[in-house]
């Protein structure tokens, strides 16, 4: 059997999306041998259990308006390459307990496939949890301004606090003090559930710049405002 789904691609009747798993080409495709799926049905096929998150997710919910070529894919799978690709979509996947399936998801339809994608708020928060998962802090400070401009900052803090990291409600009360947003509730909540010690602003990069002592953070990166 494997030879012969081999042999049909070849053809261009097949598109192989990685090992065992075959996609009929549309009969239509102008360019067989360069036709795709949609990088959500394929990741769902690949990797289910799992979820779309990150930058991705702040696109679809119009928290942002860059496009990265990557889909970010959080899966319950165990994963050993992070940066992946299947039939010409790049992704980058990281492995999640099952327990990140349980809440703060939203479905969508991906032709007759039911494919589960952050909610804006858990977006936001997983992005404050792994700014690298956004671009980066600079553009996660972006994603979070354009949420808090109409979002729900209790919806918010409390996806936050289902990730259990406080160095995420750190990041978060920082950010919104230096974005000017007055949202003293939202602050508290920061306060309260911030851990101690000193962490990095932005993870990917080394400890530098100034230390702020309120939030317990190395500033090192500069936000624009």
């Amino acid at each position: 059997m494997a030879r012969r789904l081999a042999g049909w691609a070849s053809r261009g009747w097949l598109r192989r999306v990685k090992r065992g798993l075959y996609l009929a080409v549309p009969v239509d495709a102008p360019d067989p041998a360069g036709w795709s799926e949609d990088p959500w049905y394929l990741a769902d096929l690949a990797w289910g259990p799992c979820y779309v998150t990150g930058w991705t997710a702040a696109n679809h919910w119009s928290l942002t308006d860059q496009v990265f070529r990557a889909t970010v894919i959080a899966t319950t799978q165990r994963v050993r390459q992070v940066e992946q690709a299947l039939a010409g979509n790049a992704y980058l996947v990281h492995h999640v307990d099952a327990e990140r399936l349980t809440w703060g998801l939203r479905p969508e339809w991906r032709h007759e496939r039911r494919v589960l994608v952050t909610d804006p708020a858990r977006t936001v928060a997983e992005l404050l949890d792994s700014p690298a998962l956004g671009g980066g802090i600079r553009h996660v400070a972006e994603i979070l301004d354009t949420y808090l401009s109409d979002g729900d900052s209790l919806a918010l803090t409390n996806s936050v606090g289902r990730l259990c990291n406080g160095a995420a409600f750190k990041r978060l009360g920082y950010l919104v003090e230096r974005l000017g947003i007055h949202d003293e509730p939202l602050i508290r909540q920061c306060q309260e559930h911030a851990t101690s010690g000193v962490v990095r602003l932005e993870p990917a990069l080394p400890a530098s710049g100034h230390r702020s002592s309120r939030w317990g953070l190395s500033v090192n990166v500069e936000v624009d405002v």
